[in-house]
């Protein structure tokens, strides 16, 4: 399977709210930041497009992750979560400058685990929460991929 071959965008029909993007790159390519100065000499940062620089990333509405999070009941915060997680749980985003987000293997591990027994439970309880399941199952087969290949995984809050 190629990563071209997967559908990585929840977002596009929720463009003005919040966005959630795990990035992922080959280990070999430095993850970079697409960052330009403009002719006032500011630095002005701008989105990665998919592919860019050799880079690709799953894109969803922040209220499916918000949802996911709720539904892995992760808080009150233990020490096994990811960082990323209780980074997430204790600022409720992150920042570039602020937060380690780099997600190790162990923490994708982790994420594939929970999220497939959430998107499970959740399927069979049916319950009043915003979620799409082709989402979340596209989700855990991201991650699936990136493990596979080896791939570091970032997340951002754009």
């Amino acid at each position: 399977m190629k990563i071209n071959d997967l559908n990585l965008d929840y977002y596009s029909d929720f463009i003005g709210e919040k966005e959630i993007r795990f990035y992922t790159n080959s280990k070999n390519i430095p993850f970079q930041r697409n960052i330009q100065k403009n002719s006032d000499g500011i630095s002005i940062e701008y989105q990665l497009d998919q592919g860019e620089n050799g880079i690709y990333f799953f894109s969803l509405w922040e209220g499916y992750f918000n949802s996911l999070i709720s539904e892995l009941d992760v808080i009150p915060i233990s020490p096994d979560l990811p960082e990323f997680i209780t980074n997430w749980i204790k600022s409720i985003g992150w920042s570039w400058e602020d937060v380690t987000d780099i997600i190790f293997e162990n923490d994708i591990d982790w994420l594939i685990e929970k999220i497939s027994l959430v998107n499970e439970k959740v399927f069979k309880n049916s319950t009043d929460l915003v979620w799409d399941f082709k989402c979340i199952t596209d989700l855990i087969i991201f991650l699936e991929f990136v493990k596979e290949n080896d791939m570091e995984l970032r997340i951002s809050l754009e």
